[in-house]
């Protein structure tokens, strides 16, 4: 699972609940998109809050996979960037 994946899922619209299956056996339910906090800048990481002031940091490297109701969502392409872009 990439964070871009992850964020997919967060921003489909309508929004739909989704179930996060990590490798371990848990599930992290995100019934709400403001739960998923994901920033733009992460790719590795995530935090899903729970009710009474919890939370879950999770590890995208260990999610199994993702359940939803609806389908997958479409995922936005990036321009490839290749040598001819690079600027470092």
């Amino acid at each position: 699972m990439t964070a871009d994946q992850l964020r997919q899922f967060k921003h489909n619209v309508p929004f739909e609940p989704f179930t996060i299956h990590m490798t371990g056996g848990e599930k992290l339910i995100v019934d709400d998109p403001e739960s998923l906090v994901l920033p733009r800048d992460w790719t590795t990481d995530a935090i899903v809050t729970m009710p009474r002031g919890k939370f879950a940091f999770v590890y995208l490297r260990n999610v199994s996979h993702v359940e939803s109701q609806g389908g997958f969502p479409k995922v936005k392409r990036r321009p490839n960037r290749g040598k001819d872009n690079d600027q470092g």
